[in-house]
């Protein structure tokens, strides 16, 4: 019995360990799962979702059933709060104290060429602030999101319908051309010019940012929650994360190279020669408008500012496929608004309700950025009566906005008509969030909704889109990643007379 003594201590000391613990937890947060020293929820929570077979947004979903449409877990020592309802989110996204980002842990081997910059998107306090006003002021300075520039995204979207139309009916994947129009967008913004869809630079540029699109929502779970990496539950090895990124930073070294041989400032030709510009002109060394700030942020508007875009004109075409009256009524609205002597113009918009409002259906059914980009908390405050301790991280499942059979009268079902009102006007409901909401809504809002728009209705007036006879039947599961994205599918489109 000589081991008796140790074992009696040992057992005193775990258990004093334990009640220290428990007194040192938070108190007054939103309910959750059971949480276990060290772990937190993983187990619990783990197992659940991996049992359930559903998408992290889906599961999440179904936990307010048990715990409300606000509620917390630990992940390790890192607590989430996960928001469900469009009041929690507006609520919580217009506190000054939950507008920062959690800090995004990235090794050294995998910074690459690409600076230690936080850029516009995951910048906090008073970086974020200067960074945003001088991204959205040299955005309206070219006019981007107002009609005079609807020409630049009409030059594209005239390409890609002209490269359709040499298909002549043949099935194919939309996927390449419409990352191809939708990047050039973005690229006669950031660096001032357009590719052409053969350029093989373009190409591979393409291709780097398809990787990293799909590796980029385990990607980033791992980077801001310690436990995860611990576990190193990432789907993407370090060497090839490692290799995109090295690639991707020479791309944007040889860019900035080219800026700043002609750069010229009397002739500032797009965003690149303006932020040089500005970096000139600034002599405080603390300001966040510097050189790695520049280079994280063209990553950032590059990735953010197609990726979007592009998965929901894939889930567009999509539904077309699969409601082809609901295709046949907005081909009806749109040849008697615009005929058929002339293009779909962002004037018309307002004269294309059902066009629009089907839009907007896409949007809420397919909720493209189910948990939007995380928020942090810069102090501690409080949400609807509850604590929200300092670092906790703030999740807004738009998902499970879009889907709440509480909010949207039978949320699985593709209606347009619920964005119509009485007089069959457009209406947005306070539950439809896919920019989210608050401070930090999405800052490239208005440039998206012109761009869906231009497509969407160029589309559809010139083509009619078909599912290929022999191809698989339709899915409308989606592929959880950066965005819920659709699963491979062809299309056939046939030119309207």
């Amino acid at each position: 019995m000589a081991w008796l003594p140790g074992f009696v201590a040992a057992c005193v000391s775990i258990s004093i360990s334990l009640i220290v613990w428990w007194i040192r937890l938070p108190k007054n947060l939103p309910s959750g799962p059971w949480t276990w020293p060290l772990l937190g929820s993983l187990p619990n929570v783990g197992i659940s979702l991996y049992r359930s077979g559903l998408q992290p947004h889906q599961f999440m979903a179904q936990l307010t059933k048990h715990y409300g449409k606000v509620y917390s877990f630990y992940l390790g020592n890192q607590l989430l709060v996960i928001l469900n309802s469009a009041e929690s989110v507006r609520e919580a996204f217009k506190n000054q104290c939950l507008a920062d980002r959690p800090k995004v842990h990235i090794p050294d081997r995998l910074k690459g060429e690409h600076g230690t910059g936080e850029g516009v998107v995951m910048a906090s306090g008073e970086s974020w602030s200067q960074q945003r006003r001088f991204t959205l002021s040299t955005f309206r300075s070219f006019g981007v999101g107002k009609r005079s520039f609807q020409d630049q995204i009409s030059v594209e979207v005239q390409a890609l319908c002209e490269e359709i139309s040499t298909l002549e009916g043949e099935s194919f994947d939309p996927r390449k051309l419409l990352t191809n129009a939708v990047t050039n967008i973005i690229c006669t913004v950031i660096i001032g010019k357009r590719f052409e869809y053969s350029d093989k630079s373009f190409h591979d540029l393409l291709q780097l940012y398809d990787r990293q699109q799909k590796a980029a929502g385990s990607g980033l779970a791992d980077s801001l929650i310690p436990i995860l990496r611990f576990l190193k539950i990432s789907s993407k090895s370090d060497e090839e994360r490692y290799q995109n990124n090295q690639q991707l930073g020479k791309f944007y070294n040889d860019i900035l190279s080219d800026h700043r041989k002609a750069f010229d400032p009397t002739d500032l030709k797009d965003y690149i020669d303006v932020y040089l510009d500005e970096i000139n002109k600034t002599e405080d060394s603390s300001s966040s408008i510097n050189p790695n700030n520049l280079m994280a942020t063209i990553h950032q508007l590059f990735s953010a500012g197609a990726g979007t875009t592009i998965t929901t004109l894939r889930w567009s075409l999509l539904y077309m496929m699969a409601y082809p009256e609901i295709q046949r009524r907005i081909q009806r609205e749109i040849d008697d608004v615009v005929g058929r002597n002339r293009l779909p113009d962002y004037s018309d918009k307002e004269h294309l309700p059902y066009t629009e409002a089907t839009l907007m259906e896409i949007a809420r059914i397919a909720s493209i950025a189910p948990f939007g980009i995380p928020h942090v908390a810069a102090q501690n405050t409080t949400l609807f009566g509850y604590n929200i301790p300092e670092k906790t991280i703030i999740m807004s499942n738009i998902w499970a906005i879009h889907n709440d059979p509480d909010t949207w009268k039978d949320p699985d079902m593709f209606r347009p008509e619920r964005f119509l009102d009485g007089d069959r006007l457009v209406k947005q409901p306070d539950a439809y969030l896919p920019f989210s909401a608050g401070r930090r809504v999405c800052l490239g809002e208005n440039l998206a909704r012109m761009e869906l728009f231009l497509f969407f209705s160029h589309f559809l007036h010139r083509f009619t889109y078909k599912k290929p006879q022999d191809s698989p039947e339709l899915s409308f599961d989606g592929v959880a990643g950066a965005a819920n994205s659709p699963r491979f599918y062809e299309t056939e489109a046939i030119l309207r007379e």
